[in-house]
Formats: structure tokens, C-alpha cells, sequence
């Protein structure tokens, strides 16, 4: 099966460009999944330590408006996350969109930084109950880790055993800590036993922030890195064979009594 992954720019207007070119990388290869980043369709909400209500609103309209967008691209499944306002809370949402099918939720986050720029925590609720469940869908097992959620890697072994194909990592990370974010996605290959796939916004935002980008493809219980996204290719589609990330739930550490 053929997956692609991004970086995005932040920049409301650099987006714009970015969505046309990634329409075009698309058409050309026609891909059964694309990742895109967290939240991708508007600026990052979580910069300002303080909450307002209409940003979570006008955030929460913008992704609402991009998703007739989202269903015309030409891509089989799309992973992507969203604001969600439900009730009182304010929730960060993974979702999958299926073509003729409709939209499924996949995993709400359930850990936040609380940090300059990341001010998560305050801004983003729990869900009762944290879930951590696969997906299937289109004849594969899919399941999401939403960022900060990548260094809990527990989850990752988790899904593993629940037999993932496809370990998929939306990601809103700055340029200064890209290395370690690229170390965890390979960790998480291994740990998982499955493809990991992480797309990341780009470019520079508010207050000079600038964003790493570097999606990545990672390959099952090697970890070895299939490529990385750069400023320069910021798509990238390539053939996996998710028959690997089943194999190796037979090989180590799968096999260790406990794991």
C-alpha cells in the first residue's frame, strides 16, 4: 500500500499554498493513506497562556470548514486531528476519513505539555476515560499517538499488542528538538512492531517560532527510517508492506514472556 506523509506550513497563508501543491503530490501518486499534522487548519491555539473562548471557537469553525476540502483530496483514508467543543470540554481529536465512507474518530489526546508556546494543559480537557484502541479500517489496524503522547511509550507497546499495522503520529514540534522527536518515532516502530508515520507543521509562526517539520516513515522492529520530510519536500509517498508490521509480532521482543 502507498502512504504519504507532510509537513505543513503554520502560516495561515503559506498553508493555502502548501494544500494546492499537496493536492497536486497527491493526484500524481494517488496514495491508500495520507497523515496529516495536529491540527492542521488553523494557527497553533495553544501559544498564549491564556484561554480564549472565541479562539477555541474560531479555531474549532476553520477545521470544520476545511473538511469538504479534506474530502476532495485523493487519498483512499486521511488521518488527521481537530478541536473538538463537547459540552464544557474542549478536546483535541484523531480522526480517520474514509472516501465514500465518512469521518471515525480514532483517539482523543490524553497527556499535555505545559510550556512556553505549549500551553496545553490549560487549554485542552481530559476525556473521561483515557482509550487507546485500534482502528480497523480499509483492511488495515490503525492507531494514533497525538505528540507529547509519542513519550508514553507504554501506549505504543500496548497497540502492539493489539496487533497495530500502522502506528500513526500527528505532531505540532518545534525545529530545535526535531532529533529527539525523529529518535522516539523509531523507538515506537520497534516497540509497536509497526510502520510509524509522523507529519509536522512548518515554517515560522508568532513571536519567531519556528516549527521542525520532518515527517517521517519508520519501519517495523528496525526502526529504520524510510525517509524524512524537509522544507524543500515537504510530501513524500512510498510503497509499505504492512505484512512486515505482522511478522513482527512473531520476532523479538514480541515473544518475550511479560513484554
Amino acid at each position: 500500500m502507498k502512504v504519504t506523509v507532510c509537513e505543513m506550513s503554520d502560516d495561515e497563508n503559506d498553508f493555502i499554498a502548501d494544500w494546492s501543491d499537496l493536492t497536486v503530490h497527491l493526484d500524481q501518486n494517488k496514495p491508500d493513506l495520507l497523515l496529516l499534522p495536529e491540527m492542521p487548519f488553523s494557527k497553533w491555539i495553544a501559544s498564549e497562556k491564556k484561554v480564549n473562548e472565541e479562539s477555541k471557537a474560531n479555531s474549532v469553525a476553520k477545521h470544520e470548514t476545511w473538511m469538504a476540502k479534506l474530502e476532495q483530496l485523493n487519498a483512499r483514508h486521511i488521518v488527521y486531528s481537530k478541536p473538538v467543543i463537547a459540552g464544557d470540554k474542549f478536546l483535541n481529536t484523531a480522526f480517520v476519513y474514509e472516501k465514500d465512507s465518512g469521518h471515525f474518530k480514532i483517539h482523543t489526546k490524553s497527556f499535555f505539555p505545559e510550556e512556553p508556546f505549549f500551553w496545553e494543559e490549560t487549554w485542552f480537557d481530559h476525556e473521561e476515560v483515557k482509550t487507546f484502541e485500534l482502528l480497523a479500517i480499509g483492511g488495515m489496524k490503525i492507531g494514533v499517538l497525538l505528540c507529547t503522547e509519542m513519550w508514553f511509550t507504554d501506549y505504543a507497546r500496548q497497540y502492539g499488542k493489539q496487533g497495530i499495522d500502522i502506528l500513526l503520529c500527528p505532531r505540532a514540534t518545534e525545529i530545535a528538538s526535531v532529533d529527539r522527536w525523529i529518535r522516539c518515532g523509531q523507538t515506537l516502530a520497534i516497540l509497536s512492531g509497526a510502520y510509524c508515520l509522523s507529519s509536522n507543521r512548518s515554517g515560522q509562526s508568532d513571536h519567531s517560532f519556528k516549527w521542525g517539520g520532518s515527517g517521517w516513515i519508520a519501519e517495523p522492529m528496525s526502526g529504520n527510517l524510510h525517509c524524512i520530510t524537509t522544507s524543500q519536500e515537504k510530501f513524500i509517498t512510498m510503497e509499505i508492506d504492512i505484512t512486515k508490521s505482522r511478522k513482527a509480532k512473531n520476532e523479538y521482543p514480541f515473544h518475550v514472556k511479560g513484554y
